[in-house]
This record gives C-alpha cells, structure tokens and sequence, in this order.
C-alpha cells in the first residue's frame, strides 16, 4: 500500500511541479494529510522531491510547493534513425542534461556497427555524470515494430533492422554495473514530450521522418494495441496504383507524405528547399503541397472516424509546411470526417526538433522511477 501511494502523491507532484502543495496533494487523492506528509518527507528524503519557498494565502499556514528535485536520477534516451543517432541524459524533471548527436547513414552500417557508435555516445556521456547521481535505466526509439516485452525490434522497413534484439551490441555501464536497454516505437517516445507539454489529452499525433508515423493518446494514455503495434498510419493505403513502400505494400501514406517523397514531388533537395519554393509560391512545390494535404486527410480522416478524436498534432517536416498545409489539410477533413459539420478538428502543429524522440525515450526509461519510486526512495531511508 505504501509503494502505490508513493507512486500515486509523485505522480502529483510530477503532473504539478512548483505548484502543488502536501494539502493540495491530500485534497486531490483523498488522502489524510498526515499521511501525504509522511509520503512527502519520504520522497524528499529520497531525492525525487524537493520543497520550495513557502507561499502566503490569505489566511492560514503558507503553501509550500511541491517540486520534482532535479539532478538526481536520470535515464538515457535514444535514437536511431535512418540519418542520425542521438544519446540523451534525460532527469526526472524532464530536462535534458547532456547530449550526443551523430548524423550518419545508418543504413550503411551493419547492426554491431550502429550499435557500437550509440554505445560509445550513451558510455560518454555517463562517464561525466556527478557523484551520487543514479540511472534508471536507457530506452532506444526505434522506428518501426517492437516486440511487447521491448526487447526486440521485429521489422524496421526503413533501418532494415528486422528480428534483432539491440541489446544483445550494447555494452554501457554504470558505476560498475551494466545498464538495462529496452527499446520502443520511435513516433510513441515522440508522443511522450507532447504528453509533457498537454497531460491528460486525446489527440492524434502525426510526424514526418523518412516515413510516417503516428501515435494515439486517450485521455493522457498512449494506445498501444494488443501488440503494442497500433497507429501506424503511415502505412495505411492512400492510392492502390501508387509507389511501392519500403514496406512491401503499394501506395502507403508515406510513400506520399514522407520527407523522400515530399522532395520528389517538389523537386527540391531538401525541406529548405522546399520551404524556399513555396515563399516564392513556385507552382511544383505548391502543387506538391496539395497532393500530401490530399494523402493526409484520406488517412487521417479514416483515423479520426474511426477513433472520434477532434486534436490533431502534427510534426516533424509536416509541422515546417504549416502555413502551406493547414489550409488544404483542413478542407480534406472537413469533406472526409463525418461528424466534422458538428464538432470542429483542431490542426496543431508541434515544433520540429531532431531530439525529440531520444528525449521520449528518456521519459519512457524513467517510468521505472515513477511508476515505483519505493525502489529508489528506501535504500536512502535506511543510510
């Protein structure tokens, strides 16, 4: 009972950091106060929580808020993409404290290679972490299926990684000790850091890479799928008689709207250019644009009748075209969501950042913490 009430007043804490207090925390989970303090001292005790400056009310005994004590426990966070490899130090607050980042073509490397190259970035990076500092364990956004356990990655069309287990080339240790690597999906850790900015809401999010990706959230929880392989709209059929897809299927929504096909469409080299195009309202490029806000809305649109959701966030190279795709995409969905006369689809568009699903990843390796601190506090009750 203990260890879940801990988990349930850090859970709290988390969510509210710097304005939440033991009183607050009580009210909201219908706790004794008694109680919740004695959680709290424990959680401050060990170094997951830390108490802020008191804060007068009008009357009564000053609120001291509750905060999320940086700089103690961290996670490594990881990815691997077609054209790049990131190693993150991710803390408890969800900051990122140190970073290494490598653009290669992975493709030209062979598994013990690419995960030998990651392995030396996560090896520096805790190499200078401080003393008395703890890792809960590491996380590798892979792009593609992984298995439920998080231990393999089943097929990674794009990476060509296909029924291998990464952990199996890791070699990274910790204060003597090996540290643990699971893996998952890389558009779900992205989803992670959209979760962080909104907690609690439903919405489809979808990013542009190489690929397609996409990750559901009900109420603050990510779908998963019985298999854990649910929401991968970029593989969802937008023309029978289109390209063939790295996944063996023809005319997927990537094959359309990913970053390789944008370029084709528009012919640029690369996003600046295409970006560059449209400013200048080149005809190819803005034609290219209403071919993937056409692709979009057939998928995206099935997805939304499908899951009656009425947020869409949208990232990666979908997020740069923002002020070209909104307009279009909207009109799409406006003509192919059935309920869409009656409740209005919010477009939103998630800042692009090329670490934001090795900073997920973090998150997700930190769940160890979260989700069971008892483990973490109690060895320093008993110093």
């Amino acid at each position: 009972m203990r260890a879940s009430n801990l988990a349930l007043v850090l859970g709290e804490v988390l969510a509210h950091s710097g304005s939440v207090s033991r009183a607050d925390i009580a009210s909201r989970l219908g706790m004794t106060r008694s109680t919740v303090s004695r959680l709290v001292d424990d959680l401050i005790l060990g170094e997951l929580v830390v108490e802020g400056e008191a804060v007068g009310g009008a009357r009564g005994r000053p609120a001291v808020p509750l905060m999320v004590r940086p700089g103690t426990v961290y996670a490594l966070g990881l990815e691997v993409n077609v054209e790049r490899m990131v190693a993150s130090l991710v803390d408890l607050t969800g900051e990122v404290r140190a970073k290494r980042h490598l653009n290669t073509d992975v493709e030209q490397l062979t598994v013990e290679e690419g995960m030998a190259h990651l392995s030396r970035m996560a090896q520096e990076i805790l190499d200078e972490m401080p003393d008395g500092a703890r890792i809960s364990g590491a996380m590798l956004a892979i792009p593609g299926l992984i298995d439920r356990e998080g231990l393999r990655v089943l097929r990674s069309p794009n990476l060509e990684w296909d029924n291998l287990e990464p952990g199996e080339f890791w070699h990274v240790e910790f204060g003597g000790a090996p540290v643990p690597l699971k893996v998952r999906n890389d558009v779900d850790c992205s989803a992670l850091t959209v979760l962080r900015e909104a907690p609690g809401s439903s919405f489809l999010y979808v990013t542009g890479e190489v690929g397609i990706g996409a990750a559901v959230s009900m109420d603050g929880q990510l779908l998963s799928g019985r298999h854990g392989w649910a929401s991968e709209l970029g593989h969802i059929c937008v023309d029978p008689h289109g390209r063939m897809c790295g996944c063996g299927a023809r005319g997927c929504l990537e094959t359309v709207a990913g970053a390789h096909a944008v370029l084709s469409l528009a012919g640029q080299p690369d996003i600046d250019g295409v970006l560059h195009a449209l400013e200048n309202e080149d005809p190819t490029a803005l034609a290219a644009v209403e071919t993937v806000a056409a692709a979009l809305g057939i998928a995206i649109g099935a997805a939304l009748n499908l899951l009656d959701l009425s947020i869409v966030r949208l990232g990666g190279h979908l997020a740069s075209l923002r002020s070209w795709l909104r307009a279009p995409l909207q009109r799409e969905l406006a003509t192919r969501v059935l309920w869409a006369p009656h409740s209005g689809i919010e477009l939103e568009f998630v800042e692009h950042s090329p670490s934001r699903a090795a900073t997920g990843a973090g998150l997700a390796a930190l769940g160890r913490v979260t989700s069971g601190p008892a483990t973490w506090v109690d060895p320093l009750l008993k110093r």
